[in-house]
């Protein structure tokens, strides 16, 4: 039996017809955000057919204790208390005894729609009515939905249904798991069941893909480069044979050779030559407001389209962010990959004192080693220009982009290295070219 799909997302131009279902929808996440456990029992004990009855109940009940039991409103009231506990005690007396394998991918993007799949088998001794599933107290940010209701599902039979989320923000959400709720028999009550399935779901943030990023890349020896480039590039391999020379080291003698040929022959190898560049994210937000959390959005968006794009050529990346932890990752040339890169982006958060001093302790230890280094900041401040200044006194070629919409404290022109401020809708639009 194939379950029906889950019912699309209501958008702006969602018919006239749907209003209710968006309003409904709109108060849903409201409720979600400001009242979590009272959402939780609101929105998955009762269907939308008994929300609207016990809302109702409430008003027929009040108007019947107002008036008197002569009126036929408290029958009605009766009536309707009746129906509900019949539901109830019948929703429970089948609650479903179902086993949930659930296929949800560990990362996504911030702003997208993602199709949970769930297949859903009956363990118990009676057939299951009126089903459907959703993810279990997940956070209102996620916005998830609920799959369409299976009308039945036999004893040992598995059926398929789909559910969706459409993070909003970027982050690690840690998931509880699905619930499978039924509306049988009268749709008024939800009887419910949580499967655990506990997972850490990884939202990145949402970028826009850069062509190319324009640096002053010079190439520099790296010491132990043969573990730094993991075999890939141009690292310590062998080139050819040549005649020994005094200094050569004794270890590079070709024996085979030297025996065929009667001279002392050594094998010759390439230097280990690479382009590394440092990209620092600046994550130091003073103020909670509103402007600051957007450049700060806009600026974790631009180091993702930064990384995407110096992911597709042969550098390695070096990561930099205080957020408030000191992170530092090396990725690029086989190391790691991009998705390395956006797990440390999804999950750092603002700095609230500043983090200049540690980041130029971190950043100086491999100076000597790094050719350029691309320097996201939110502002440019005396802090910021200390630490870009101590970059330069170390030969390390700067790059630096001022994220923000308003003017900078400072004036980044005056730092002495290419120096660009860019405001948060053109950092989360990319480009050709950077």
């Amino acid at each position: 039996m194939t379950g029906v799909p889950g019912p699309e997302p209501l958008g702006p131009d969602a018919p006239t017809s749907d209003a209710l279902a968006l309003l409904a929808e709109q108060a849903s996440r409201q409720l979600r955000a400001r009242a979590p456990r009272v959402a939780a029992f609101w929105l998955v004990k009762f269907s939308p057919a008994g929300r609207m009855l016990v809302l109702v109940f409430a008003v027929a009940g009040s108007a019947a204790l107002g008036f008197g039991i002569v009126y036929p409103l408290y029958a009605l009231a009766t009536f309707l208390f009746v129906l509900s506990v019949v539901d109830a005690f019948l929703a429970l007396l089948f609650r479903p005894r179902v086993t949930i394998e659930r296929d949800l991918p560990l990362r996504v993007a911030a702003g997208a729609t993602v199709e949970v799949r769930v297949r859903v088998t009956n363990v118990g001794r009676l057939p299951a009515f009126d089903l459907a599933v959703s993810e279990h107290r997940a956070p209102a940010s996620l916005h998830p939905t609920a799959s369409a209701y299976a009308p039945r599902l036999g004893r040992a039979e598995t059926i398929e249904l789909r559910y969706q989320l459409r993070p909003e923000r970027r982050g690690a959400y840690d998931l509880v798991g699905p619930i499978v709720v039924t509306a049988f028999p009268f749709g008024v009550f939800h009887a419910a069941r949580v499967v655990p399935a506990p997972l850490r779901l990884l939202v990145y943030p949402l970028f826009a893909p850069l062509g190319r990023v324009e640096l002053p890349v010079p190439p520099r020896h790296q010491p132990g480069g043969l573990q730094l480039v993991s075999k890939v590039g141009e690292s310590e391999e062998f080139i050819g044979d040549r005649e020994y020379r005094v200094g050569d080291r004794l270890r590079d003698l070709d024996v085979r050779a030297w025996a065929r040929l009667g001279t002392p022959i050594v094998r010759e190898y390439q230097q280990e030559y690479l382009s590394r560049i440092a990209l620092v994210v600046d994550t130091h937000v003073a103020r909670r407001d509103k402007a600051a959390a957007d450049a700060l959005e806009a600026a974790i968006s631009l180091g993702a389209s930064v990384a995407d794009a110096l992911a597709r050529q042969e550098y390695v990346v070096d990561l930099f962010a205080c957020g408030p932890d000191l992170y530092h990752l090396s990725a690029g040339r086989s190391l790691a990959y991009l998705d390395t890169i956006l797990d440390v982006l999804a999950c750092i958060g603002p700095c609230r004192e500043s983090p200049f001093e540690r980041l130029t302790t971190a950043v100086a230890e491999l100076a000597p080693r790094i050719g350029t280094a691309v320097v996201l900041a939110l502002d440019w401040t005396a802090d910021r220009e200390a630490f870009v200044r101590a970059l330069v006194d170390r030969g390390v070629a700067v790059k630096l982009l001022v994220v923000r919409d308003a003017p900078a404290t400072l004036d980044p022109r005056a730092a002495g290295v290419p120096a660009e401020v860019v405001s948060t809708a053109r950092a989360r639009a990319g480009g050709e070219v950077l």
